[in-house]
């Protein structure tokens, strides 16, 4: 009986450790992904786009962020830490509302789904590489505005 309460305890404790937070995800958050757009167009001004981007960037629990605007539209996309997802909706409303209200001026948009995180890391790419038009830019953040509307 005093062996299987030994096995029991030990078994327990390497469970403990074995779950316990890795050293990566400890501390502040400086290992976000966040790539701010610098574009020699000005016709393309990603300014909202990397302010909203340096705003989220403070909060913990976010580890990748993905933004893009036109003139009219912001669409923001984030991945948090996977133990923070039992409060993803609550955490997604609270941070959409706090966008709104920077960008007053602004159609806001805010997702946590990993579709809209690789599709704006796509217009991403293509806005660094300057191979985007305005017009190319408008019509493909309508289309990602639109997959985010979308239910899964």
């Amino acid at each position: 009986m005093n062996t299987f309460k030994s096995i029991l305890f030990i078994s327990f404790a390497l469970l403990l450790i074995g779950c316990g937070p890795t050293p990566e995800s400890q501390g502040n958050n400086n290992n976000i992904e966040l790539n701010q757009i610098s574009t020699t167009s000005n016709a393309i001004d990603q300014g909202p786009a990397n302010q909203a981007k340096e705003y989220l960037s403070n909060y913990e629990e976010i580890t990748s962020i993905k933004a893009v605007n036109t003139s009219k539209k912001l669409m923001i996309a984030i991945e948090i830490e996977h133990h923070e997802r039992f409060g993803l909706a609550n955490f997604r409303e609270k941070r959409k509302k706090e966008m709104k209200e920077k960008f007053p001026n602004m159609e806001v948009d805010l997702s946590t789904d990993k579709k809209i995180v690789l599709e704006l890391d796509r217009i991403e790419k293509a806005l660094e590489s300057e191979s985007v038009t305005k017009k190319e830019l408008e019509k493909a953040l309508d289309k990602v505005i639109g997959l985010s509307k979308e239910e899964t």
